[in-house]
């Protein structure tokens, strides 16, 4: 099955409009309280968008490259695929905060971590059903 480099790109701007819906929702609505109560001593007053925009394009990627191509290939869904990332990639950054943080609250590790796991698995479907939906 032949993929144009225009199906990457797509399934590409797919995953980052989902990441930035779910993550918009999560943490603009959701548990946005939870987050500014449990992190209130620690958080900026003002936060600083450069390190966001860098971490949604590479994760992004990364979710490209590991979870949904390699999905089209193998019986392995994008949805687990994805999850198992998510639950490495957030496992790393929450246990490390936990581990050298002082202060930072448990259930804000546990919470995130199960969340970023979520929010992988449903962004790398949509980057597999966009390459399902355009496959020619």
């Amino acid at each position: 099955m032949n993929k144009p480099p225009q199906r990457f790109l797509l399934a590409y701007g797919v995953m980052l409009l989902t990441f930035a819906i779910l993550d918009g929702v999560w943490l603009g609505l959701v548990a946005k309280n939870l987050y500014a109560y449990s992190l209130s001593g620690i958080l900026r007053e003002n936060f600083i968008v450069w390190p966001w925009v860098i971490f949604y394009l590479g994760y992004c990627g990364a979710i490209l490259y590991l979870a949904v191509i390699p999905s089209q290939s193998y019986r392995l869904s994008a949805f687990v695929r994805g999850a198992v990332l998510g639950a490495a990639a957030y496992g790393a950054y929450n246990l490390t905060c936990y581990s050298i943080v002082a202060d930072w609250p448990i259930p804000i590790t546990l919470i995130d971590w199960m969340w970023g796991t979520t929010a992988t698995a449903l962004v790398s479907i949509s980057g597999a059903m966009t390459f399902r939906l355009t496959d020619s």
